[in-house]
């Protein structure tokens, strides 16, 4: 009978061992994918509202430190590039020759070509579009080169994010 016992115990252990064990797994593995759905439902990647486009200035720049970007208006078109220096990360200030970074110096030019370091490139910029005569930027993406906007003929309503844009 104590072998019995024993071998009872002995299973009752090795369920509870692998039972807990899976238990914790489980919950790590939904743990895993609750911070993985997470992070894209919540993540930065997405198109974020400006504003109207009868608040638009007719042209120069248009600093938006709250959505870490600064509009660009030139001859009819918009750009909008990142506040963000391509250093650190830290945020650029908008000054009439340029864009400067308080954190280390770095200093770009209007456009956001690097002028001096410790920066290692350019200002990135941001793709826009309009939807019912509303600017739009996507936040998350970032490009090299200025993605122009047309304004012309970005007017027209019913354009959802179909804007015309090109680069250079």
């Amino acid at each position: 009978m104590n072998e019995e016992k024993m071998s009872r115990r002995r299973a009752l252990k090795r369920f509870a061992l692998w039972g807990g064990g899976l238990a914790a797994a489980g919950g790590f593995l939904g743990m895993v994918l609750d911070v993985w759905f997470a992070a894209t439902r919540f993540s930065p990647a997405h198109w974020t509202e400006l504003m109207a486009l009868e608040e638009l200035p007719a042209r120069g720049t248009l600093p938006l430190y709250e959505r870490k970007l600064a509009l660009v208006l030139r001859e009819g078109r918009i750009g909008a590039i990142s506040l963000e220096c391509t250093h650190l990360g830290c945020l650029v200030n908008w000054t009439e020759g340029g864009f400067h970074c308080p954190c280390h110096g770095s200093e770009f030019g209007p456009l956001g070509e690097l002028w001096s370091g410790p920066a290692p490139r350019a200002l990135a910029w941001h793709e826009l579009r309009v939807r019912r005569g509303r600017l739009w930027a996507h936040t998350g993406r970032r490009q090299p080169e200025p993605s122009w906007l047309n304004l012309s003929r970005a007017g027209d309503e019913g354009q959802g994010h179909e804007g015309e844009s090109h680069h250079g």
